[in-house]
């Protein structure tokens, strides 16, 4: 469990919120394309976490931005065409709940989401998490090096 919490850290407390639904459904098709490009997350939940920031987070430098990926789009808004998108991902730490374990977990990055220009709304996959709500409190923990509050 990481709980460091000095200078090189950036900690933010944010709010699970309810996302589009387009992750879950896209997820379990990108990962094998995103897996291969970036391994460090083969055990994650294929769904994402929504969350809200208190307060604006700038990303200065992902872990790892993939090559422009195709994956199936399964959403309803546009059904059964390829696209072709870029992903960052950040490795985090979620504490959730407030107080209680800290997760690893990555910032996902769809470039081609709604949220990819958003500074207080992002996308987390992580390992599956229990009891997971909408409205419920959570802790992000980033290196400095890597995001600006």
């Amino acid at each position: 469990e990481w709980r460091m919490c000095d200078a090189m850290t950036v900690i933010i407390e944010g709010t699970i919120i309810k996302g589009f639904g387009v992750a879950n459904k896209n997820i379990p098709f990108q990962m094998p394309h995103l897996v291969r490009q970036f391994p460090d997350i083969k055990n994650i939940y294929p769904g994402s976490i929504n969350v809200s920031l208190e307060k604006p987070l700038r990303i200065l430098a992902y872990d790892y931005t993939t090559l422009p990926t195709p994956w199936w789009d399964v959403d309803d808004r546009n059904p059964g065409r390829w696209v072709s998108e870029r992903f960052g991902f950040l490795e985090i730490k979620l504490e959730y709940p407030l107080g209680g374990p800290t997760h690893r977990a990555w910032f996902f990055d769809c470039h081609n989401s709604a949220y990819h220009d958003d500074h207080f709304r992002f996308e987390i996959i992580s390992e599956k998490i229990d009891n997971l709500s909408n409205g419920q409190r959570c802790k992000v923990y980033i290196e400095k090096s890597k995001a600006q509050e």
